[in-house]
């Protein structure tokens, strides 16, 4: 019996598969109307609610074994790939932010670029992401 990848996802009685569904599913609907907002209609990629999202890496890692599996089986053709992203929903956002001109940079590469060759130091924090604070992560930087 073939089971396609989104009922596995669904159903698979993996425990670590089933706690790590479980965790970023509700990180993600806690931080959904921020991703909503800042997909639809934002100019700046929303770093900071990514980060506080953290999804689980095995579910990063069957993605991408899932796009490496399409690309091999179909000798390397992208638009295979691109009809699966479609389908996970990343497609459509990528188009938007290309036709939108997103500032997709990350905020500490940007200060690298700026700083040129200046040394920069970074002192990071954490802090809570709400509805009311969908910039991007803080940041304080010394450049020397």
């Amino acid at each position: 019996m073939l089971i396609s990848l989104p009922q596995f996802l669904r159903r698979a009685p993996v425990p670590a598969l089933t706690a790590a569904r479980y965790a970023t599913r509700t990180r993600f609907a806690a931080l959904e109307p921020i991703f909503r907002v800042a997909f639809d209609y934002g100019l700046v990629y929303p770093w900071r609610a990514l980060a506080a999202f953290a999804p689980e890496k095995v579910l990063s890692d069957l993605i991408e074994a899932v796009l490496g599996a399409i690309y091999i089986d179909t000798i390397g053709d992208l638009k295979a790939c691109m009809a699966i992203l479609r389908r996970f929903g990343v497609l459509e956002w990528v188009e938007t932010a290309l036709k939108n001109n997103v500032q997709i940079r990350h905020p500490k590469e940007e200060v690298d670029r700026l700083a040129g060759h200046k040394k920069v130091r970074y002192h990071v924090w954490i802090e809570d992401v709400d509805d009311h604070d969908p910039g991007p992560m803080e940041e304080l930087v010394d450049a020397g």
